[in-house]
């Protein structure tokens, strides 16, 4: 698939808080907001930290992009309906928005028509790939080329990787091994840029920059890595020294 029109970014660091205490967060952006471009509040944990409202707006006075997990997503179409989210999205004050369906099943038009409503008021990221690493749940490689392609159809801004914030599912293993095969057909489709690869884990972050070079986009980062990682980019550590 090519199509000129298609989104594409470099070098994005989009981070994820578990619930880190705000004075620690408010400490690490203020530190380190200039590497940060996604804050990533995973599942559905705006819902239940009480410095949720604090550290959005935080982010927002430095320029980062907050952002609810698509776990969020999930919750609200399964519990609620699209109607509630998009209410809370706008409570919020958001700008920027996370699908997934990772965990529960929404079939291709209903999904598609979500990222389409969307799209035209907010930055929309699709997340592909499957939390469960069970056989029976998992996408072939087709799945994962279509769900990418129809998502970028429908107006997704950036593809996000599936690897959860252990690094091990969706396009890596349990064990931590990336499944090159698997992102070799995907990336053959669609720009490099308008993936965001889930990469909480060195080695995978390691083979990322080697393969694809240091401008890559990464995710689920956490708020103590992002200098390790700024390192790894830069060739400032022995894992990418002599690759860049």
């Amino acid at each position: 698939m090519t199509d000129n029109s298609i989104l594409t970014f470099e070098s994005l660091n989009h981070v994820l808080d578990v619930g880190t205490p705000f004075p620690l967060f408010e400490s690490y952006l203020n530190s380190y907001s200039t590497y940060i471009h996604f804050l990533k509040f995973g599942w559905g944990s705006a819902l239940v930290d009480p410095d949720f409202s604090r550290k959005s707006n935080l982010c927002k006075q430095l320029n980062v992009r907050p952002v609810l997990g698509g776990t969020f997503f999930e919750y609200m179409i399964h519990r609620h309906s699209f109607d509630e989210f998009l209410r809370r999205i706008e409570s919020f004050g958001l700008d920027c928005v996370e699908l997934s369906r990772g965990t529960i099943d929404l079939d291709d038009s209903t999904y598609c028509s979500y990222i389409k409503k969307l799209s035209s008021n907010f930055f929309v990221m699709s997340e592909v790939g499957r939390k469960s690493s069970e056989p029976e749940f998992e996408l072939t490689p087709q799945q994962w080329i279509d769900h990418c392609e129809i998502s970028v159809q429908s107006g997704a801004s950036l593809i996000v990787l599936e690897s959860r914030e252990s690094g091990r599912s969706g396009y890596v293993s349990d064990s931590g091994q990336v499944d090159s095969v698997l992102l070799e057909s995907i990336t053959a489709r669609l720009p490099i840029g308008c993936f965001l690869f889930e990469a909480p884990i060195k080695s995978v972050q390691t083979y990322l920059i080697k393969r694809y070079g240091p401008n890559v986009n990464m995710g689920n980062i956490s708020l103590d890595d992002l200098v390790a990682v700024e390192s790894l980019r830069k060739g400032l550590r022995s894992d990418t020294l002599l690759a860049l």
